[in-house]
């Protein structure tokens, strides 16, 4: 096998301008002269040697071979050598020559049985379908040679074109090469199957262009696609509308005060559209009735959140359930609390006992749910599963007994979708 330090020693052996000569008038060479001389025949007898094993080396060592051949260079002094030395000189400088052509010729003549190494891998766990890309030119040649410990899947993908170029099921050796038609992106996919497997993957191939000898780099990134397109897939997303246009604003006046104008409570419907399974709500309490800037952003804000969490993979939903990921983009935009603004919220899933809440009737006496109901409110955000209601009703209650509460109240229906996403592969 090829010696890569070798080439390294003659590298920097050979790059050098060697000269012989400054003797005096027609004298043969001598000393250290002669040795410099000697040494040089040699060096360029290890190079020559080194030519019968390019058909064994890689990819790498072909590319500092042709890079030596670029740097041979001999010259010499013919002031003060005799006709002989002369001669001698001018025969190492052509065989140097020689070796330049005959090296970029060598290495031409084997191009075609270099292997460019894409992915080199004997112990690769695969937990998912799992794509390799490669960029080939037309003339170029893949090889694939992978190995698996249980059956599996394989496909070979023209990404540019999105056509499917080949297709290998149940199998757990795949052993092939393709004749590259079409300078493009390809994609080598092995499918695991319904679990990670360890695979042994070696992906090469060959060329016949010398610069073609160093892989040129594909980056990938995840994007957002739609059904049906290419290699696409689909995860469980997040969908958020807004109930309400703009928000539900309403005055709580102290219980004293509602004695002779206004009421102490309120009551919201939600109308609960088909297919959600959360009601999100953003509250905010205040004493003062004037309106903030923040008011009527909670759509805005709840949906720039969650698209900041798509960008990390979209993943995060299904290993962390819309619960985790609502209650995370929940807690981004709670309303500012004010320490004196409070109320109590009741949630009702009947209608009657909702009418009996807005009639006055003492709450120890209506049925609300409990899990989702909060005493003592203060500014916040919030979410109420549906648990297949149609309508769901807030009722508030300020209980203090001489100053008013004023509510602005924003909701959002939140359902499961199916959302898609794909790799998109490119070439800075």
């Amino acid at each position: 096998m090829t010696n890569i330090r070798l080439i390294l020693i003659i590298s920097a052996a050979i790059g050098l301008l060697t000269s012989c000569g400054n003797m005096s008038n027609g004298k043969p060479m001598s000393g250290a002269k002669l040795a410099e001389y000697n040494e040089m025949k040699a060096k360029v007898q290890q190079v020559e040697n080194l030519l019968d094993v390019v058909p064994h080396m890689e990819a790498d060592e072909i590319l500092q071979l042709s890079q030596l051949a670029d740097q041979l260079c001999y010259t010499y002094n013919a002031n003060g050598l005799d006709s002989a030395s002369i001669a001698n000189c001018q025969a190492l400088q052509q065989r140097m020559e020689q070796l330049k052509q005959t090296i970029h010729q060598t290495i031409k003549d084997n191009l075609h049985n270099i292997h460019v190494s894409v992915v080199n891998d004997d112990d690769c766990l695969v937990e998912k379908k799992t794509a390799y890309p490669v960029y080939l030119k037309r003339g170029d040649k893949l090889y694939v040679n992978i190995k698996t410990k249980r059956t599996a899947t394989l496909k070979v993908y023209n990404y540019d074109s999105h056509s499917t170029l080949k297709t290998i099921a149940d199998k757990t050796v795949f052993k092939f090469n393709m004749e590259i038609e079409n300078s493009a992106i390809y994609l080598v996919e092995l499918n695991p199957g319904k679990s990670s497997q360890y695979a042994s993957i070696h992906i090469t191939y060959t060329t016949n262009q010398l610069d073609r000898l160093t892989p040129m780099q594909v980056n990938e990134r995840t994007v957002e696609a739609k059904q049906g397109d290419f290699r696409a897939w689909s995860v469980k997303g997040i969908k958020m509308t807004p109930i309400y246009d703009e928000p539900r604003k309403f005055t709580l006046r102290g219980q004293f005060q509602a004695a002779f104008a206004g009421s102490y409570r309120g009551l919201v419907p939600i109308e609960v559209p088909a297919g959600t399974t959360d009601i999100l709500y953003s509250m905010r309490i205040s004493t003062n009735e004037a309106g903030r800037r923040t008011d009527g952003q909670f759509n805005d804000n709840m949906n720039t959140s969650y698209r900041k969490i798509k960008m990390f993979g979209m993943p995060v939903y299904e290993s962390n359930r819309s619960v985790g990921i609502l209650n995370t983009i929940l807690g981004e935009y709670t309303p500012l609390r004010e320490e004196d603004a409070y109320i109590n919220m009741f949630v009702f899933g009947s209608s009657s006992q909702a009418k009996k809440f807005q009639d006055g009737i003492a709450t120890d006496k209506l049925s609300y749910d409990v899990n989702n109901s909060i005493m003592g409110m203060q500014s916040s955000n919030g979410r109420i599963p549906v648990k297949g209601r149609s309508i769901i009703y807030l009722g508030f209650e300020n209980e203090r007994v001489r100053y008013n509460n004023y509510v602005w109240v924003e909701v959002l229906a939140s359902k499961t979708i199916n959302e898609y996403f794909k790799s998109e592969y490119y070439i800075d």
